[in-house]
């Protein structure tokens, strides 16, 4: 008979760890890329939204975006002039905190800035966001084509003051949704998308920018302050296994 296989004992100093070696893969596709490109750009995204953000490398598909993983890309830039791979990449490391990500890309700066100026999308509210407007439902009967009967115990559950008669939802007062600058709660954002109120804005903003000359440029936001510290850049680069696993995308 074949011997059970259920009470194998597995040592776990003989498994293998991936970690470390995608961060150190991540490090060497950053600097391909600095070799393969002309430009650097630091963005960050207004209001994120996964399939809006697909478009745009969609539409700019000539260009590589990377997200996530900020330290371990700041080592393969370099974090001070004496570590950065090429001329003043320093610069554009002292960028990469939060929310932000990295494109190269081959194309003029004139393209690049304009392109981001004008793709602005409008979306609905997550909560959390803060009400840009004042929204009120009027009272009375709710459109039949958008809101059928059966939808009613669920506007309810939402806190609209809702009644059903003859087949017909009807709001038995005015309600207001938000006002101007509220943080928006769950119920408050399902209520925005039902009655198609969109509140937020899906935008890139471009951050700095860095050509292979060495031309370096800030172009908005705030000036983050240049690390100089070579002991803390020592640090990272011996603990770049110990760095976050969030996904970078590439």
């Amino acid at each position: 008979m074949p011997k059970a296989k259920r009470g194998k004992v597995v040592s776990l100093s003989k498994t293998t760890k991936k970690g470390f070696q995608l961060k150190k893969d991540l490090v060497q596709q950053v600097q391909t890329c600095v070799d393969s490109y002309d430009s650097i750009y630091v963005f960050s995204v207004e209001n994120m939204r996964t399939q809006r953000f697909k478009e745009v490398r969609e539409k700019l598909r000539t260009s590589r975006f990377f997200m996530g993983k900020n330290k371990v890309m700041s080592i393969g830039l370099g974090r001070t002039a004496e570590t950065e791979y090429k001329k003043n990449l320093h610069k554009v490391t002292s960028y990469l905190s939060g929310n932000v990500g990295l494109m190269f890309t081959n194309e003029s700066k004139e393209t690049i800035t304009s392109w981001f100026e004008e793709f602005k999308e409008p979306d609905f509210a997550r909560a959390g966001n803060t009400s840009t407007e004042e929204f009120t439902i009027s009272e009375g009967a709710l459109d039949t084509d958008v809101f059928a009967h059966m939808m009613e115990p669920e506007l309810r559950r939402l806190g609209l003051p809702t009644v059903l008669k003859k087949g017909i939802i009807h709001l038995e007062r005015d309600h207001k949704v938000c006002k101007v600058g509220d943080t928006l709660s769950p119920e408050q954002c399902a209520i925005l998308k039902k009655f198609s109120k969109q509140m937020v804005e899906f935008h890139i903003v471009l951050k700095c920018m860095w050509r292979t000359t060495g031309e370096f440029d800030h172009l908005g936001g705030s000036i983050p302050k240049v690390s100089t510290d070579n002991n803390d850049v020592k640090d990272a680069d011996e603990n770049i296994d110990e760095e976050d696993d969030d996904a970078a995308e590439e």
